[in-house]
């Protein structure tokens, strides 16, 4: 091929990928922007149904649990948690204990970890049982290991009547 048609071609192929990138970017932000507006101000009842649909996808749900629990990786999963616990259930950020889930080869970062979640979630050390390390067979090396955070668990202390009545809840979800 000859190199003068053959860059002409590389330019055009650029041309037509920086335009196709910038177009993507731009409808990426168009349908974020629409999702949020769809969503709008949350309601009271709604904020309690979506916690409710929350707990039944990442709560504890064991049939011996004594009360309620969740556990996730997502900061924002656990800040939406515990306002639906504070706004519809009434429960104080002071009766919720944690605990960290993490890959034995994070145990040199467990402080870290901790102190991760404590500033995220605006809560106190005392509240943090002693963590829980996985261990595997294959020792994983990390490359991201600064931004692994373990699983955290969240206990309601003395909730196990609101365990029973979550239950009743989830079954009323469950009558489509």
């Amino acid at each position: 091929m000859d190199p003068v048609l053959f860059k002409k071609l590389q330019e055009g192929r650029k041309k037509y990928q920086d335009q196709r990138t910038k177009d993507v970017v731009r409808l990426t932000n168009k349908l974020f922007k629409d999702g949020k507006r769809d969503v709008g101000k949350l309601t009271k009842r709604d904020l309690f149904m979506a916690g409710v649909a929350l707990y039944w996808a990442e709560g504890f749900k064991h049939k011996d649990e004594s009360g309620l629990g969740l556990g996730t990786s997502d900061p924002n999963m656990a800040k939406f948690y515990i306002s639906w616990l504070e706004r519809c259930l009434e429960v104080s950020k002071k009766d919720l204990l944690f605990r960290v889930t993490a890959n034995e080869s994070h145990k040199d970062r467990i402080g870290e970890i901790e102190k991760f979640w404590m500033k995220e979630l605006g809560v106190e050390k005392e509240q943090f049982a002693k963590p829980f390390y996985q261990k595997t067979k294959w020792k994983k090396v990390y490359l991201n290991r600064g931004e692994y955070f373990g699983v955290l668990r969240i206990r309601v202390r003395r909730s196990l009547n609101l365990l029973r009545k979550m239950r009743g809840w989830l079954a009323g979800m469950a009558e489509l």
